[in-house]
């Protein structure tokens, strides 16, 4: 699949720069200075990377990203920002991006998470498989098609650990070994906050199981 990227952003000289790094790496970039610009062009690839600018003329950022995803449900977007409290990093995210990146960005970092984001969804193709959930780590929320869940910090790690390895069950043991060695965590507590956990992840229709003799997993 081709390396395509679009961007959505009124600085030229911001994309002017991304785009210099990109092509220097193989990309293709397609650039547009509003949402205006951006669809009433019908020649954007279908496939590909998006990111784009929350403070656009017009039409901001997040009303694109929304609309973007009523048709397309897995091409990874970013939000690109000068935003970086809590709530706008939320809302962005819960508009429909993937990920969230702050302005003044680092263009070597930004060549590196559009590439892994490139090869994720190469991946994601080739497997045929979207479960639509986000993890947002500075909220301790969860997102699954636009429901969400709002959980408490420890919560979080032990879900986060059993997002990752989905099928596979852990064990008490490790589900106590994520937190820090100072924070007092027992098995005990771990069967608390899985039992709070499976309350809230019915909102989600996620579930997770009792693997007798092993520990937990999630089943989404």
């Amino acid at each position: 699949m081709k390396k395509n990227v679009v961007i959505i952003e009124d600085e030229k000289e911001i994309v002017e720069a991304i785009k210099f790094v990109l092509e220097k790496n193989d990309f293709e970039v397609f650039g547009y200075g509003s949402a205006e610009e951006f669809f009433s062009t019908k020649s954007w690839p279908s496939q590909c990377v998006y990111l784009v600018d929350w403070n656009l003329p017009g039409i901001k950022g997040t009303d694109i990203i929304k609309t973007i995803r009523l048709n397309d449900k897995i091409s990874p977007i970013f939000m690109v920002s000068a935003y970086n409290n809590k709530d706008q990093v939320v809302e962005g995210l819960k508009s429909g991006a993937d990920d969230y990146i702050t302005k003044p960005f680092n263009f070597e970092e930004l060549l590196v998470r559009v590439s892994n984001a490139h090869s994720k969804y190469n991946h994601l193709q080739d497997n045929l498989m979207n479960v639509g959930i986000k993890l947002i780590p500075e909220a301790h929320s969860v997102i699954k098609d636009g429901a969400t869940v709002n959980l408490t910090a420890r919560e979080f790690v032990i879900f986060q650990h059993l997002f990752k390895k989905q099928t596979d069950p852990s064990s008490r043991e490790e589900l106590i070994s994520q937190f820090e060695k100072d924070m007092e965590m027992t098995e005990r507590n771990i069967d608390v906050h899985i039992f709070s956990l499976r309350k809230k992840m019915t909102k989600l229709n996620i579930s997770i199981e009792t693997v007798w003799g092993t520990g937990y997993k999630i089943v989404l």
